[in-house]
């Protein structure tokens, strides 16, 4: 089977976009299929040396967003690339400008068409009230993109009335947007149970399947372990509460810090560290110091995806406060690198069993902070909470999830056909 990936995040990129489709490009392929991808360059000089990644010119920041790549234009040449490739399926990842020249190109072509809802906009905009004129620009977009006619042109033109707050006018648009490319999708692909409830609640008509990422182990060595407890001053008594990710708004770290005060005047031993970057790490360092915890907050910056076994080898409990993820994917690493869990929102995950793999806290400083105290209260419940969660994760291979993809893009192939043969009346 030949397999177009079109998304505007991916690598060099690093998130859980980028990372969703390098793992199951990296699977399909291990199967013996072909996947292209079609994504922006992440700089002018930039040289691709995959022939079977497809890259537009794009500038960052244009869509109201530090870290989002904006393509300029579509070359004729891509389309070409594309007519010659001859794509059995196309899957976009992102409903940007690359994501929907997917669906433009396969509604125009008549080749099946999957997406996966890996962002929750929704929440997403209230974070980045800048996004605005972006999210009408693709908004106005999607009438095109789905040949529609009159009545996805009235859909266009009605998120242009503005709304009171802009928070709900951007809502008003990724909902009404959103669904409507969605609903000529042949299969729409849900990360968790909270994004395919959240698909149902927007009346999508189309398919809608839960498919979390796969994950495999991030081997580590005790050499790498032990390098990486000198570089951040880990003593073996010390208690590290760790968090990976982005560092945005919408990742509620705040919460997380807050909840360290908390934490750290009664356990002098405990150390929290926030992995990753993000538009929000200079205001969290800031939140840290004026706590009086800059020596006990550590900021590695981003890590290396495959460095980042050691840093889990560091760590007592893993800390997820989130309400914005989709699935979160280094969370259900962590678990399978036995960490036990704390989570607030309990639908991004199949990983995530209350009092089993972690503990469910509410969006609360106190809460979060309590729930964290006593899993460094009860290491041997703690222990037996990160076993459990490392058994359930590795029912999500990469292998697995991957196969479970395919025959998801051999059913949409099938209906999609089926739909070309039904007679029209």
């Amino acid at each position: 089977m030949r397999i177009g990936f079109f998304s505007d995040r991916y690598l060099p990129q690093i998130d859980g976009v980028a990372t969703s489709i390098e793992s199951f490009r990296t699977e399909l392929e291990k199967l013996g299929h072909e996947v292209y991808i079609v994504a922006p360059a992440p700089g002018l000089r930039f040289k691709e040396t995959n022939s079977h990644v497809i890259r537009f010119r794009a500038v960052k920041g244009l869509l109201g967003e530090y870290d989002y790549l904006t393509s300029l234009f579509f070359p004729p040449t891509v389309a070409r690339q594309l007519d010659e490739i001859g794509l059995d399926v196309i899957h976009f990842h992102t409903p940007g400008q690359v994501g929907l020249l997917g669906a433009y190109y396969a509604l125009r072509n008549n080749i099946p068409l999957v997406t996966t809802y890996h962002t929750d906009l929704f929440e997403y905009v209230k974070h980045y009230p800048g996004v605005l004129p972006g999210i009408l620009a693709l908004s106005m977009m999607t009438p095109w993109v789905t040949g529609g006619g009159i009545d996805d042109f009235r859909v266009g033109l009605s998120n242009m009335k503005p709304e009171r707050s802009v928070d709900k006018w951007n809502q008003k648009i990724v909902e009404h947007g959103v669904t409507l490319v969605h609903n000529y999708c042949d299969l729409v692909i849900a990360p968790s149970v909270k994004m395919e409830q959240q698909l149902h609640s927007w009346h999508t008509k189309t398919r809608i399947e839960v498919l979390p990422t796969g994950i495999d182990e991030i081997i580590t060595t005790k050499s790498e372990l032990s390098a990486s407890k000198l570089n951040y001053g880990i003593k073996p008594d010390d208690e590290l509460i760790l968090s990976v990710g982005r560092v945005g708004t919408e990742k509620n770290l705040e919460l997380l810090i807050r909840s360290f005060e908390i934490i750290a005047p009664r356990r002098p031993k405990s150390k929290l560290m926030i992995v990753g970057d993000g538009p929000a790490l200079e205001s969290l360092k800031e939140q840290a110091t004026s706590a009086g915890l800059s020596e006990r907050v550590i900021f590695p910056g981003r890590i290396e995806h495959n460095h980042l076994g050691s840093i889990f080898g560091l760590a007592k409990v893993f800390a997820f406060p989130s309400l914005a993820d989709t699935q979160g994917l280094v969370l259900n690493e962590a678990a399978l690198a036995g960490l036990p869990l704390v989570v607030c929102d309990s639908l991004i995950s199949d990983i995530m069993i209350d009092g089993q793999t972690g503990l469910l806290s509410g969006p609360r400083d106190q809460d979060f902070a309590a729930k964290l105290t006593w899993l460094l209260d009860h290491p041997t419940e703690s222990a037996a909470m990160g076993q459990a969660g490392r058994a359930v994760a590795k029912r999500y291979s990469a292998s697995t999830q991957a196969e479970k993809l395919l025959r998801l893009y051999q059913e949409s192939s099938d209906s999609h056909a089926a739909k070309q043969t039904r007679p029209h009346h």
